[in-house]
């Protein structure tokens, strides 16, 4: 090889990275950053609707118990928690089971809107 062989195979006389590597590079980053961003703004948002459904299981199962702690009458009826927990309403329906002497209880917790509104159900039996 020439003295001034500027070629790739022994290095000598090469200067830095050429424009298309940085380009590739820079492309390269932003759309791993752009991955980054994706998965932890979902992270986020599953975070968020995992504590709602804790919640509504709380108050469902506050409300299950409050009903077979004694012998419900049949019927159906539904309201909204009292502040903080007032984005929340439920629903409780208590059955005539098989037999004579139990009772099924249905509560049904919802939260969200009208259009996106989320449930979380639970099943009790109240004896006499």
């Amino acid at each position: 090889m020439a003295d001034g062989d500027t070629s790739r195979g022994n290095g000598v006389g090469r200067g830095g990275f050429t424009l298309i590597e940085v380009l590739v590079s820079l492309a390269i980053l932003a759309a791993t950053l752009l991955l980054a961003y994706r998965i932890i703004a979902g992270a986020i948002a599953a975070e968020g609707r995992s504590e709602h459904w804790t919640v509504c299981s709380y108050l469902a199962e506050a409300l299950v118990r409050e009903a077979t702690a004694t012998f419900p009458d049949t019927g159906e009826s539904e309201g909204k928690f009292a502040p903080p927990m007032d984005a929340y309403s439920w629903k409780r329906t208590v059955r005539a089971a098989a037999h004579s002497d139990a009772r099924e209880v249905d509560v049904t917790v919802t939260w969200g809107s009208d259009s996106g509104a989320e449930q979380v159900t639970l099943y009790g039996i109240a004896v006499k």
